[in-house]
């Protein structure tokens, strides 16, 4: 079973500079308590970098005494838990930072806030998709607003390698919190068939479709079987549209949390495109949590 060693966490203050923002707030929380689970050690990240422009290139000041204050409680709050802790202040853009803390070693989860309302400088709202793309190690986005508890978990692969890391991850986070697993792979339609409801399909067409959906459901289940997970999931093939079948996979169960793998273009390494993730994450109410291949060189 994975167990994450090194959690960075991206946190932000208020406008006023005296509190955390509710996307980090939650993002802290979340990242306390998989700590707690896993026992891994904690970095809270603060960047100064004001990141509303950045062609502007303008840094803001510093956080005040009553902001340093409320960053350094964080730390002091995961010793008290028994956990070690640290604070990171630095002045370049948060996602930048991230990126280079993760390729150092000091970090093997990265935990931000996506929509993280109150800030002044939405230096941790804006980043979600340049670590989605960039990031070498896994990246988890809390939701602010989704659903406080991680009793149930969903992981979407495309049986691809690194569709198959998702899954065996989803597995270890589900064993630390006991939650259910369910796994999701979206099969297409043959390209003959129409998929207009009200066309008719031909006798043929059928035949070829049911045997799609038995090929498909057969490499499903293998790949399932081979992987030996933890955790029994909860398996659902699915017709269609990927990104459509895991919303309707997460929306139906109630999932709080959508674990999924990143998909390399043209197998270039470095270069990116996680389609699928990047659409769902402005979609679906849970927090998201993605995995590059192993052969992923961040072009950072």
């Amino acid at each position: 079973m994975q167990r994450f060693r090194r959690i960075l966490v991206g946190v932000d203050l208020a406008l006023s500079g005296e509190r955390l923002t509710p996307g980090s707030r939650r993002a802290v929380d979340t990242a306390l308590a998989l700590a707690e689970r896993s026992g891994a050690e904690l970095v809270f990240l603060h960047s100064t970098w004001a990141d509303l422009h950045e062609e502007n290139q303008a840094l803001r000041p510093g956080p005040s005494s009553e902001g340093v204050r409320v960053l350094e409680e964080l730390s002091a709050r995961a010793r008290a838990a028994g956990l070690g802790a640290r604070l990171a202040l630095v002045r370049d853009r948060a996602w930048l930072e991230i990126i280079q803390a993760v390729k150092r070693g000091e970090a093997d989860l990265v935990l931000v806030a996506r929509r993280n309302q109150e800030s002044s400088s939405l230096a941790l709202g804006g980043v979600a998709r340049k670590l989605l793309r960039k990031c070498p190690c896994p990246l988890w986005v809390v939701k602010p607003d989704g659903p406080p508890e991680l009793a149930r978990i969903v992981a979407a692969t495309d049986l691809s390698t690194v569709g198959n890391l998702a899954v065996e991850l989803a597995a270890s986070v589900a064993e630390l919190y006991r939650a259910e697993l369910h796994v999701v792979h979206a099969w297409p339609l043959p390209m003959a068939v129409p998929v207009l409801p009200e066309l008719e399909v031909p006798a043929q067409s059928r035949i070829a479709v049911e045997e799609h959906e038995r090929a498909a459901r057969a490499r499903f289940d293998a790949a399932l079987k081979a992987m030996d997970l933890p955790v029994k999931p909860s398996a659902h093939l699915a017709c269609g549209a990927p990104s459509v079948a895991i919303q309707d996979q997460v929306e139906s169960v109630g999932a709080g949390l959508l674990v999924m793998g990143s998909v390399s273009r043209g197998g270039i390494a470095g270069l990116l495109l996680s389609n699928t993730a990047e659409r769902l994450l402005d979609r679906v109410s849970c927090s998201l949590l993605t995995i590059k291949p192993h052969d992923f060189v961040s072009p950072v």
